[in-house]
């Protein structure tokens, strides 16, 4: 099967594709879930230095992002331009996500350097996968709904191995209770799990042939072409805002479960909880995308997860059934998330080629990435302010899950619904003005095929 190929993609495809993404979702859900907690609870940092420690690495990400989308847009090898840092960076990414988990004998000082110098290694690796291997989804197929289905299959994939990552990390916490050695194991057997899918991706898909490709434009004018897109920045603003919910709740969990909720040692269920519904939506929502279209599949997705987040958030510390039950509700909020506005990236291209004539996945992809990984960022700097802000109390050996004060539990709080649903109304306003519907990039594929033709 071409990359280019049009038409469907045989279900084969899309699935052996969508294992790239378990590369992305398994040591991005480590991040997510436990990055703020392993640095605090874990490593024993007081909280404003573990929010250095991540947000310095995004300092980097302002860099780093744009330069690899423009780089992967430029190469030319016997391999093509995406799938040569598939081949080439899959190891090095399991190996610097292994360093990020292990604590060695420094300091404050010298762990909050350590963790941001890991960090940074990591996060340049994992840009160079995460940038090639979206950039190759528009290929896969040009057409409006077998993309919305494709991101379908590779969100389902995520979502598996983000549930996976936390099931070893739940399973884990049964039989060892040395933290340190817990996570130095789910570091390990996660870093190696990640160097397979890229290598599968690199076989599956196919990419033009550099021949057919035009000069790329001067860097300057490329740069200038991606910032200037509206589109494009409409689907990036909706989609910072959805994912730093996302991240903000699942940085938050672990600390509703145990300082609110006050069931320690079910803080993982409800993140499997919540993962394991949000596959089940996604069936539904790449529907709802057909059905209407993307745009509106996300503001209908996205109201319902405002009042899910606004409940979860009222609860006593007492409901938790109730908590559970609004777990469940929360994976349709999650499944929007993470499939409709990827579904919306590739469409931006064809309206980037006809005004360029050029096909620069990856400089739109590395933004997206950026955002992406600015979000995560954001949300745990914010919070380990906030707990700091708050007197949250550092656990001990002593007492591993101390009673926290008042302000500190209430910060858990309002990261739980208030603050999320702050940012998920603002990203419907981005949704609201997103102007590429079904007909307009009907138009758009029309206009480049005569352009092709003539």
């Amino acid at each position: 099967m071409m990359a280019h190929a049009t038409g469907g993609l045989s279900r084969r495809t899309k699935w052996l594709f969508s294992t790239g993404d378990l590369s992305v979702s398994m040591p991005l859900a480590i991040l997510m879930f436990f990055q703020l907690y392993f640095l605090t609870d874990v490593a024993q940092l007081r909280p404003d230095l573990a929010g250095w420690a991540v947000g310095i690495g995004r300092i980097w990400d302002a860099v780093n992002d744009p330069l690899i989308g423009l780089l992967t847009d430029r190469v030319r090898t016997r391999w093509g331009r995406r799938r040569v840092f598939l081949l080439f960076g899959s190891v090095p990414l399991g190996l610097s996500f292994m360093l990020m988990w292990m604590v060695p004998p420094f300091g404050p000082i010298g762990l909050t350097i350590y963790y941001a110098i890991t960090f940074i290694l990591f996060d340049t690796l994992f840009t160079l996968i995460h940038v090639a291997y979206n950039a190759l989804t528009p290929e896969m197929t040009p057409d409006y709904d077998e993309r919305s289905s494709l991101n379908g299959y590779r969100m389902a994939l995520s979502i598996t191995g983000t549930l996976g990552a936390i099931i070893l990390a739940t399973v884990l916490g049964w039989y060892i209770t040395d933290a340190r050695a817990r996570f130095a194991i789910v570091a390990v057997s996660l870093g190696v799990a990640t160097m397979l899918p890229p290598l599968i991706v690199f076989r599956v898909a196919r990419e033009r042939s550099a021949d057919d490709l035009p000069t790329p434009l001067p860097l300057a004018q490329a740069a200038r072409e991606t910032l200037s897109n509206r589109p494009f920045w409409m689907v990036m603003g909706l989609y910072l805002l959805s994912w730093t919910t996302a991240s903000i709740l699942a940085a938050n969990l672990v600390y509703f479960a145990n300082y609110h909720l006050r069931v320690p040692e079910q803080a993982n269920y409800f993140v499997l909880v919540a993962e394991a519904a949000a596959i089940a939506f996604i069936p539904l929502w790449v529907w709802v995308a057909r059905r209407l279209d993307k745009r509106r599949a996300f503001i209908l997705g996205t109201a319902t997860w405002i009042v899910v987040l606004l409940a979860l958030s009222f609860l006593r510390s007492d409901q938790v059934g109730a908590a559970y039950l609004l777990a469940v509700l929360s994976g349709s909020g999650i499944a929007t998330a993470y499939v409709i506005p990827w579904a919306m990236v590739p469409d931006i291209m064809e309206l980037d080629e006809l005004k360029t004539g050029q096909r620069r996945e990856g400089s739109y992809y590395a933004f997206a990435s950026f955002f992406q990984k600015l979000a995560t960022g954001a949300a745990i700097w914010a919070m380990g302010q906030a707990l700091h802000w708050a007197n949250y109390i550092t656990p001990t050996a002593e007492m591993p899950v101390p009673v926290q004060p008042p302000q500190a539990v209430q910060v858990i709080r309002l990261f739980m619904g208030p603050i999320p649903a702050v940012l998920l109304v603002l990203s419907i306003a981005f949704a609201w003005f997103y102007p590429i519907t079904r007909e307009f990039h009907a138009s758009l594929r029309e206009q480049l095929a005569a352009r092709r033709e003539g």
